[in-house]
């Protein structure tokens, strides 16, 4: 009798994008009987290679089905024949995109079957046929695992990418600059090599192709703002990524937290390895610097943010009064001084009224918790279950 898999253990959050490495003699491409019009087209020609790409057909791509990109090179310097030269093809694909047509849900270990048949099917399509070991065994040229977190307690996306701000990233591995994007909507710790990338999901639903920090957009993905961002009751996904973007990188890193570098398909789609990935990153970056972003002092424009939070149904202009009150309450000889600058122009019970609202903002501010985003971070990271959206539509109701 087979053991119940545990919740926790087993049903762990994957990973997102691909780009796979295929010796081109192990594939197989029919072009000569090809009806669906998909062929190889000349990209680039350089001294030691030519590039050529494949597309799905219009026919296919209509009914929304999400593809893989499909890239072959084809060496030069050993044959001119793909299979006689030392020529391959690269597959990149979102592997949630192929099960779910968007990466807010997230994928779990056991999906992997699944996520190589589908990706059998639609190279399928495309009239690029391998063998499902062949595939399962592909060399790894880039990973980028992620975590979507959904933010609880009145936190935005926004509120948490300005807070980690405060820690100068660049410091931290190797990164070259960190970037704010999109109003503030988007922090990218980038390099060549590897990427640490933080970005509000939900915002970047809706932005252009150009602006968006995820450039394949479908259009499941797409609506599914309007479903998770009812004006009542708005849905807050933090989502985190480490894109290892050169394979050099990806075997050092691999070979740092004790995993065997070179990982195949089958090796790099794992719970444990996403998991130490993404935590060795966040540990790294931001939670072993956490200090600092706690031990500042607040400014107005942190104290607007945190009335904002405790008043979720408060309206802009209120919230800017009330940091301002709050801010002159506690400066210089405090209430009495700022009575006296008052007492000329406000009566005596519109000065009570300023007196409660200041009191109220005070009482408000004491019940947040100012780690509460962070930790919520975190025990996602210890728990790294997967998102779904039906769970998050089921909250909507």
């Amino acid at each position: 009798m087979r053991r119940k898999t545990k919740v926790g253990i087993h049903k762990k959050k994957m990973v997102d994008t691909f780009i796979l490495s295929i010796p081109y003699r192990k594939v197989v491409t029919d072009a000569v009987n090809d009806r669906i019009g998909s062929k190889w087209h000349l990209q680039n020609r350089t001294p030691g290679y030519d590039k050529y790409v494949r597309n799905p057909s219009a026919i296919h791509t209509k009914d929304g089905l999400y593809f893989p990109r499909v890239t072959a090179y084809v060496r030069k310097g050993s044959g001119s024949s793909w299979k006689n030269a030392e020529s391959s093809i690269r597959i990149e694909f979102s592997a949630p995109k192929l099960i779910y047509q968007n990466n807010v849900d997230e994928l779990v270990e056991d999906q992997f079957e699944s996520v190589v048949q589908t990706l059998l099917e639609r190279l399928r399509v495309m009239n690029v046929l391998i063998l499902p070991q062949n595939l399962s065994a592909a060399e790894v040229r880039a990973v980028h695992y992620s975590k979507n977190i959904e933010l609880q307690n009145g936190y935005t996306s926004q509120y948490v990418i300005t807070e980690l701000g405060k820690i100068n990233l660049n410091k931290r591995f190797d990164f070259a600059k960190t970037r704010y994007l999109n109003d503030g909507q988007s922090m990218v710790a980038h390099t060549i090599a590897h990427e640490f990338v933080i970005y509000d999901k939900m915002a970047d639903l809706t932005q252009s192709k150009k602006r968006a920090i995820d450039k394949d957009q479908t259009p499941r993905q797409q609506s599914l703002f309007e479903n998770l961002n009812k004006p009542k009751n708005p849905r807050e996904i933090l989502r985190i990524e480490v894109r290892l973007n050169q394979k050099r990188k990806l075997d050092a890193f691999f070979k740092q937290l004790g995993f065997a570098p070179s990982p195949t398909f089958k090796d790099a789609f794992s719970a444990s390895k996403s998991k130490a990935v993404m935590k060795h990153y966040w540990e790294t970056m931001i939670g072993g610097n956490a200090a600092i972003l706690f031990a500042h002092s607040m400014s107005t424009k942190d104290l607007l943010r945190q009335i904002l939070l405790a008043n979720k149904k408060m309206r802009p202009k209120e919230a800017i009064y009330r940091a301002s009150a709050l801010t002159m309450a506690h400066e210089g000889n405090g209430m009495r001084e700022l009575r006296s600058i008052l007492g000329k122009r406000e009566s005596a019970q519109t000065w009570r009224r300023t007196v409660a609202d200041i009191r109220d903002t005070a009482a408000r501010l004491d019940k947040l918790r100012p780690r509460d985003w962070f930790d919520q971070i975190t025990q996602g990271f210890e728990a790294y279950t997967p998102l779904k959206t039906a769970d998050l539509l089921c909250k909507q109701k």
